[in-house]
Protein backbone atom coordinates (compact mmCIF):
# COMPACT_ATOMS: atom_id res chain seq x y z
CA UNK A 1 0.00 0.00 0.00
CA UNK A 2 1.50 3.71 -1.28
CA UNK A 3 1.65 6.40 1.17
CA UNK A 4 -1.30 8.19 -0.53
CA UNK A 5 -3.65 4.91 -0.27
CA UNK A 6 -2.90 4.85 3.39
CA UNK A 7 -3.84 8.49 4.24
CA UNK A 8 -7.09 8.10 2.28
CA UNK A 9 -7.53 4.82 4.39
CA UNK A 10 -6.60 6.25 7.44
CA UNK A 11 -9.11 9.27 6.18
CA UNK A 12 -12.14 6.88 5.59
CA UNK A 13 -11.70 4.94 9.07
CA UNK A 14 -11.86 9.20 10.59
CA UNK A 15 -14.82 9.56 9.52
CA UNK A 16 -16.34 6.14 10.41
CA UNK A 17 -14.69 7.07 14.28
CA UNK A 18 -16.82 9.90 13.88
CA UNK A 19 -19.87 8.42 12.57
CA UNK A 20 -20.12 5.63 15.14
CA UNK A 21 -19.33 8.39 18.07
CA UNK A 22 -22.10 10.45 16.69
CA UNK A 23 -24.50 7.80 16.17
CA UNK A 24 -23.98 6.12 19.74
CA UNK A 25 -24.49 9.75 21.28
CA UNK A 26 -28.00 9.77 19.13
CA UNK A 27 -29.32 6.24 19.53
CA UNK A 28 -27.74 5.15 22.90
CA UNK A 29 -29.76 5.96 25.76
CA UNK A 30 -28.17 8.46 28.10
CA UNK A 31 -26.18 7.90 31.58
CA UNK A 32 -25.68 10.11 34.56
CA UNK A 33 -26.49 13.62 35.15
CA UNK A 34 -24.96 15.87 37.39
CA UNK A 35 -21.18 16.81 37.50
CA UNK A 36 -19.99 14.51 34.92
CA UNK A 37 -22.79 15.59 32.23
CA UNK A 38 -21.27 19.54 33.16
CA UNK A 39 -17.43 18.46 33.05
CA UNK A 40 -18.27 17.28 29.35
CA UNK A 41 -20.02 19.86 28.31
CA UNK A 42 -16.82 22.14 29.76
CA UNK A 43 -14.70 19.42 27.73
CA UNK A 44 -16.65 19.67 24.35
CA UNK A 45 -16.80 23.57 24.55
CA UNK A 46 -12.78 24.22 24.96
CA UNK A 47 -12.78 20.90 22.48
CA UNK A 48 -14.47 23.44 19.95
CA UNK A 49 -12.53 26.64 21.17
CA UNK A 50 -9.45 24.83 20.40
CA UNK A 51 -10.76 23.15 17.25
CA UNK A 52 -11.33 26.63 15.85
CA UNK A 53 -8.30 28.57 17.31
CA UNK A 54 -5.94 26.35 15.15
CA UNK A 55 -7.91 26.38 12.06
CA UNK A 56 -8.04 30.39 12.49
CA UNK A 57 -4.28 30.28 13.05
CA UNK A 58 -3.41 28.42 10.31
CA UNK A 59 -5.76 29.43 7.56
CA UNK A 60 -4.31 33.33 8.78
CA UNK A 61 -0.77 32.09 7.96
CA UNK A 62 -1.46 29.82 5.02
CA UNK A 63 -4.66 31.28 3.40
CA UNK A 64 -6.30 27.78 3.17
CA UNK A 65 -8.06 25.28 5.61
CA UNK A 66 -5.82 22.21 6.60
CA UNK A 67 -5.83 18.84 4.84
CA UNK A 68 -8.21 15.72 6.77
CA UNK A 69 -6.08 13.35 4.83
CA UNK A 70 -1.95 13.12 6.67
CA UNK A 71 -0.57 14.07 3.28
CA UNK A 72 0.79 17.37 4.23
CA UNK A 73 0.12 20.31 1.82
CA UNK A 74 3.36 21.15 0.18
CA UNK A 75 2.54 24.30 -0.86
CA UNK A 76 1.56 25.15 2.89
CA UNK A 77 3.90 27.26 5.58
CA UNK A 78 5.05 25.01 8.50
CA UNK A 79 2.66 26.88 11.35
CA UNK A 80 4.19 27.21 14.41
CA UNK A 81 2.19 30.26 15.76
CA UNK A 82 -0.50 30.56 18.31
CA UNK A 83 -1.46 26.75 19.58
CA UNK A 84 1.05 25.49 17.25
CA UNK A 85 4.18 27.28 19.38
CA UNK A 86 3.39 24.63 21.64
CA UNK A 87 1.42 21.75 20.15
CA UNK A 88 1.85 20.02 17.50
CA UNK A 89 -1.94 18.90 16.51
CA UNK A 90 -4.01 20.73 17.96
CA UNK A 91 -6.71 19.96 16.20
CA UNK A 92 -6.69 16.56 16.92
CA UNK A 93 -6.22 17.64 20.67
CA UNK A 94 -9.55 19.43 20.20
CA UNK A 95 -10.81 16.60 18.42
CA UNK A 96 -10.04 14.53 21.89
CA UNK A 97 -11.19 17.08 24.39
CA UNK A 98 -14.59 17.63 21.92
CA UNK A 99 -15.40 13.86 21.87
CA UNK A 100 -14.55 12.52 25.01
CA UNK A 101 -16.45 15.28 26.40
CA UNK A 102 -19.52 14.78 24.63
CA UNK A 103 -19.13 11.26 25.71
CA UNK A 104 -18.92 11.95 29.31
CA UNK A 105 -21.79 14.51 29.16
CA UNK A 106 -23.78 11.35 27.09
CA UNK A 107 -22.62 9.02 29.85
CA UNK A 108 -22.85 5.74 27.60
CA UNK A 109 -19.95 3.50 28.38
CA UNK A 110 -20.15 3.09 24.40
CA UNK A 111 -19.76 6.71 23.93
CA UNK A 112 -16.73 6.89 26.31
CA UNK A 113 -14.84 3.93 24.30
CA UNK A 114 -15.35 5.26 20.87
CA UNK A 115 -13.80 8.82 22.37
CA UNK A 116 -10.88 6.83 23.74
CA UNK A 117 -10.63 4.67 20.37
CA UNK A 118 -10.68 8.35 18.55
CA UNK A 119 -7.41 9.00 21.15
CA UNK A 120 -5.41 6.01 19.73
CA UNK A 121 -6.51 6.42 16.16
CA UNK A 122 -5.20 10.25 16.31
CA UNK A 123 -2.17 8.93 17.88
CA UNK A 124 -1.49 6.60 15.22
CA UNK A 125 -2.69 9.01 12.45
CA UNK A 126 -0.33 12.23 13.63
CA UNK A 127 3.16 9.33 14.05
CA UNK A 128 1.98 8.34 10.07
CA UNK A 129 1.49 12.43 9.40
CA UNK A 130 4.56 13.14 10.97
CA UNK A 131 6.99 11.21 8.85
CA UNK A 132 5.24 13.02 6.02
CA UNK A 133 6.01 16.53 7.60
CA UNK A 134 9.47 15.41 8.22
CA UNK A 135 10.30 15.53 4.80
CA UNK A 136 8.24 18.07 3.63
CA UNK A 137 9.62 20.80 6.38
CA UNK A 138 13.09 20.86 6.99
CA UNK A 139 12.43 22.53 10.27
CA UNK A 140 10.02 20.04 11.36
CA UNK A 141 12.84 18.21 13.78
CA UNK A 142 13.54 21.14 15.17
CA UNK A 143 9.68 21.56 15.99
CA UNK A 144 9.11 18.50 17.15
CA UNK A 145 11.59 18.60 19.98
CA UNK A 146 9.92 22.53 21.38
CA UNK A 147 6.55 21.63 20.82
CA UNK A 148 4.00 18.38 21.88
CA UNK A 149 2.42 16.00 20.38
CA UNK A 150 -0.31 16.57 21.93
CA UNK A 151 0.53 18.57 25.11
CA UNK A 152 3.01 21.21 25.81
CA UNK A 153 5.70 20.10 26.59
CA UNK A 154 6.87 21.18 30.13
CA UNK A 155 10.29 23.75 30.23
CA UNK A 156 12.85 23.60 33.21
Amino acid sequence: MTPRQKALLLVAVQLVLFAALAGALLLLPMGQVGWARLMGVALATAGLVVVFWALWTYFRINGSLVNVSPEPDVQAKLVEQGLYAHIRHPIYLGVFLCGGGAALAHGHIAALCIALLLVAFFTYKSTFEEKWLMQVYPDYAAYRERAGRFWPRWRK
